[in-house]
């Protein structure tokens, strides 16, 4: 099976980025029910267009509506599912199981893919949702790719392989919502984990090498291509729907680099310019993941982008900073001092002439403007890089091979364009007998391949005419732009048949009913209370107290979040 490239866009400009740089699809967000509710996103005007932009390249588009559903969205959230599959989106990514549920029965033809939000790591939890009808699972970013590849199932599997990561289970965290009422599973993730900690034990502070204890390094797998395209994973997933379009359009073009040339018997490897870039564009320090089994998971040190080392201060006034460059720096890149947390754009660059600069090369001896108060003798780490962001802003947009034909019968000239998966034919009576010198094929051909800036190339092209014809050039023009036209509207408005069963009505909870209350209980005063108060459901995740208790019918036991 031909492994998915599978790229995040959290507005226009990164989706445009992603498919020319390679992705095989992209997953995105309307501006409710997605997971990254700080993203730009997508309204619905600009979802449309991104769908069948999409498709007209040849993308599978994926819609985010992965976050827990309250009963007051479920009727509002379900007609905008009902939207996307009318509109042609490839499938939605769902968390609420309860909502998956639903939405299985009232669109029954619609791919689901079930969100790592939802956690799913274990046998039991994947049979439960091949039962729901959906077509693959993105795993929990804690599965090692050893588990992936044994997991005993046909739906397909996506994996996250680049990007972000959080340190709590996923889909599990609440340390947003506990402590500012913002939940992950909302949206609204605070990112409490890239905040300063201070480590105690028993009410002594334990001293360590950095502030940012919960905060992981970013995932990157570009060293383990083989075994991931050796490996169950269907979908190679990168994370990024908060990160800027030419950081997408790098690590997209980068990944489509290393997995086409090892699908051809090529070398698997990035250069150091191209490793140097990466880090460039963004990096908390990079680890190979729980899915390569890494023990180097954290940075304590840095939650931020730390950039590339350029350089160190060896003298520092109020005024001046003068720096040591271990590489290159121009004016408009953004520079860190690593040890004292600050940051600014080198804007003015001196040399020892006190001249200004437009830069300076590796071994050069420069000064900047102390506008930050630096004190001290520090690292310095180049964060923002000008010229690569200016040079990665121009891209080679991607461009579809097409065939083309051309056949004279009497007086009508047939234009026909192929892509392979589909084919337009247009004609017009616009031929006529040459009283002088006749249009030639060449001639002919040569207006034809007049492709200019659609989005395609002709990989082949036939002209197949009588040599006294005449032809008038405005004519020919305007059948090819006809036929580009069809062909890009068949492309961009592809959609599966939309199935919708509008006899399934949810089932809203009256919030005026009797509120029945249930109970987490974990000893055994607790359930007796329980049982006196006549609960009717009672929650025990102590084994041998449930074993004890278990005839009763109002008794159940709960099992851990996380169960392999």
């Amino acid at each position: 099976m031909k492994k998915e490239l599978l790229a995040p866009a959290g507005n226009f400009d990164t989706l445009k980025q992603a498919i020319h740089n390679g992705c095989d699809a992209v997953y995105l967000a309307g501006k409710n029910y997605g997971a990254r509710k700080f993203a730009n996103n997508f309204d619905n005007d600009e979802m449309v267009e991104a769908i069948k932009y999409c498709h007209l390249y040849g993308v599978k588009i994926y819609v985010t509506v992965n976050t827990i559903i309250f009963e007051d969205e479920v009727e509002d959230c379900l007609n905008y599912i009902k939207f996307l599959h009318e509109n042609g989106v490839d499938a939605v990514i769902m968390q609420d199981i309860g909502m998956i549920t639903l939405v299985r029965k009232v669109l029954p033809n619609l791919d689901i893919h079930v969100s790592t939000q939802a956690h799913t790591h274990n046998s039991e939890q994947i049979k439960l949702l091949e039962k729901l009808g959906v077509t693959r699972i993105v795993m929990a970013r804690e599965a090692s790719i050893d588990y992936i590849n044994n997991i005993d199932t046909n739906l397909e599997i996506e994996a996250f392989i680049h990007g972000a990561l959080c340190v709590c289970y996923s889909g599990e965290c609440l340390f947003s919502s506990m402590l500012l009422n913002r939940s992950g599973n909302r949206g609204e993730c605070a990112g409490i984990c890239r905040l300063p900690f201070t480590l105690m034990e028993d009410d002594k502070e334990i001293k360590t090498n950095g502030k940012y204890l919960l905060s992981p390094k970013e995932l990157n797998t570009t060293n383990h291509i083989e075994e991931l395209l050796n490996s169950r994973i269907t979908s190679f997933k990168i994370e990024g729907r908060m990160k800027n379009p030419t950081t997408i359009g790098f690590i997209t073009r980068m990944y489509r680099y290393l997995i086409d040339h090892y699908e051809h018997g090529e070398k698997v490897e990035l250069t150091e310019e191209e490793n140097k870039k990466l880090l460039l564009l963004f990096n908390r320090e990079y680890t190979d993941g729980y899915l390569f089994n890494s023990k180097n998971i954290m940075n304590i040190k840095s939650p931020n982008h730390i950039g590339v080392r350029i350089g160190k201060v060896i003298d520092v006034t109020p005024k001046k900073i003068k720096i040591k460059l271990e590489d290159s720096l121009n004016q408009e890149d953004g520079i860190r001092f690593m040890e004292s947390s600050l940051g600014m754009i080198a804007n003015f660059i001196y040399d020892e002439k006190d001249n200004l600069i437009s830069g300076a090369l590796k071994g050069s001896i420069i000064y900047l403007d102390n506008k930050i108060g630096l004190k001290s003798l520090d690292i310095i780490n180049k964060t923002v890089d000008s010229k690569l962001l200016k040079d990665l802003e121009n891209y080679d947009e991607k461009k579809i091979d097409i065939k083309i034909k051309a056949n004279v019968s009497n007086s009508n000239f047939d234009l026909i364009i192929s892509d392979l998966s589909n084919t337009v034919t247009v004609s017009d009576s616009i031929v006529e007998i040459a009283k002088n010198t006749g249009t030639s094929a060449d001639r002919i051909k040569e207006q034809l391949l007049k492709l200019g800036n659609t989005p395609f190339k002709c990989k082949n092209i036939d002209i197949n005419i009588p040599s006294n014809i005449f032809i008038p050039i405005s004519k020919l023009n305007e059948l090819r732009r006809n036929a580009i036209d069809k062909l890009i509207d068949i492309r961009s408005n592809k959609k599966k048949e939309v199935i919708i069963n509008n006899q399934v009505k949810p089932n809203i909870i009256n919030t005026n009913s009797n509120i029945e209350i249930s109970c987490l209980v974990r000893t055994k005063e607790q359930l007796e209370a329980c049982i006196k108060e006549n609960i009717k459901c009672i929650y025990i995740d102590n084994l041998s107290l449930y074993n004890e208790y278990k005839n009763n019918p109002n008794i159940y036991f709960r099992v851990s979040r996380v169960n392999n």
